[in-house]
């Protein structure tokens, strides 16, 4: 399955973490083999891919293989650097590390057969990681008209042209989970929910609510309330005594993202978050949403790449230690956001990022928020101790 020139071979957990430095190549002998996988996942939008211009199919994510334990996904993020390279053989799909002598055998993820038989059904839901639900909505986000938008985020590019409606109702969100746990309940462990901000902070999280608990309820119908959560990423309303709305759904996990820990590292990739609400409001809203959803139930993410590894450490194990669990993203520098292709994290980076964070995953009982869907994010590997020892040297030239 797996060779190295060296003998020494490194975990999928650490493969994942170059790949996502580095981002993948993918070869024409992959593009090939990939183009007669019918039922796979592909991309829908152009985004994390700047020499790809969507004239081929290219698959949003892709498993390591990861012997006995759980696979390790990741991001294709396709950046135009060929230190690892995505192919296809006889034998099948591998990653591909010329220089330092690896090849990892790949696993592509299929799509959802309702997803891919219903044009109604594929505009409204997503399959995100081959195990998330996913619902966007709504598709816009009133920083972009004020030109405040975070400067990471590439919803105005990506949501251009999309076939994805561009605002969900309780209705919608409801008869789409019924439909896909009724077809194929064992597909999904998780439903997601998140979307753009809307101006009036507290009408836009009352909506989101609306989804929430409309999720909940087709899942409690399916009678499947201890296998799929809910999963909510919204921004806090500015009335917090709103957040209560979110005590009755039924395995509910709520994120308010802080993005950075550093407040002027945040005032500066989210400056219509940090004038509109700003850093210790949100650090507020989050103890409010512990008090309501029960500890370790609320998350709130970090980008690893964008402030030092130790900030974003410091960070992680002060929500730790207050209850909320970490999700840490590595930044994915995407061509149509305001940052574009000009920051991109180094690996060493990520390993520090990494080995911290498995350590705060053994001192407190964290909740990673993907349920081992997280494409560009590290909290799944984390809390199954994929991070533990030693980084191996895959960081490369860059």
């Amino acid at each position: 399955m797996i060779s190295d020139g060296s003998g020494v071979l490194p975990a999928a957990a650490w493969v994942k973490l170059a790949m996502l430095s580095h981002g993948v190549a993918v070869a024409p002998s992959f593009s090939s083999w990939f183009s007669s996988q019918e039922g796979a996942v592909r991309r829908r939008n152009f985004y994390n891919s700047p020499v790809w211009d969507g004239g081929e199919a290219v698959p949003q994510e892709i498993r390591l293989v990861n012997g006995s334990g759980p696979p390790v996904t990741v991001a294709v993020n396709v950046y135009g650097d060929d230190t690892w390279s995505l192919e296809g053989s006889e034998r099948g799909p591998a990653v591909i590390n010329t220089r330092l002598g690896i090849s990892w055998d790949v696993e592509l993820i299929d799509d959802l057969r309702c997803l891919r038989g219903s044009a109604a059904l594929a505009r409204v839901a997503n399959l995100y990681g081959g195990s998330a639900l996913s619902f966007f909505s709504p598709r816009a986000c009133y920083f972009f008209a004020d030109s405040t938008q975070c400067r990471f985020c590439s919803l105005a590019g990506t949501a251009a042209g999309t076939a994805f409606a561009n605002r969900l109702t309780a209705a919608q969100v409801r008869d789409a989970v019924t439909t896909v746990l009724q077809a194929e309940p064992a597909r999904v462990n998780q439903v997601m929910i998140v979307g753009g901000n809307e101006r009036n902070l507290d009408t836009g999280f009352l909506r989101h609510v609306d989804l929430a608990c409309a999720a909940a309820e087709a899942i409690e119908a399916a009678g499947m309330t201890r296998t799929v959560s809910v999963h909510l990423v919204t921004m806090p309303p500015r009335t917090l005594s709103l957040i209560r709305e979110l005590g009755g759904v039924a395995g509910m996990h709520c994120g308010f993202n802080l993005e950075a820990w550093d407040p002027l590292v945040f005032a500066r990739i989210a400056p219509g978050k940090s004038a509109d609400y700003g850093h210790s409001a949100i650090r507020r809203a989050l103890d409010y949403l512990v008090g309501v959803v029960g500890e370790y139930r609320a998350h709130s993410i970090l980008i690893a790449g964008l402030e030092p590894p130790a900030s974003t450490l410091a960070g992680a194990a002060a929500l730790a230690e207050a209850g909320v669990s970490p999700i840490i993203n590595c930044f994915h520098s995407d061509v149509h956001s305001a940052i574009g292709l000009s920051v991109r994290p180094r690996y060493e980076e990520l390993a520090e990022v990494a080995g911290g964070l498995s350590r705060l995953h053994a001192a407190y009982p964290i909740r990673p928020y993907w349920k081992g869907c997280g494409r560009n994010a590290l909290d799944f590997e984390a809390g199954n101790g994929m991070f533990t020892g030693d980084a191996p040297a895959l960081g490369g030239t860059r």
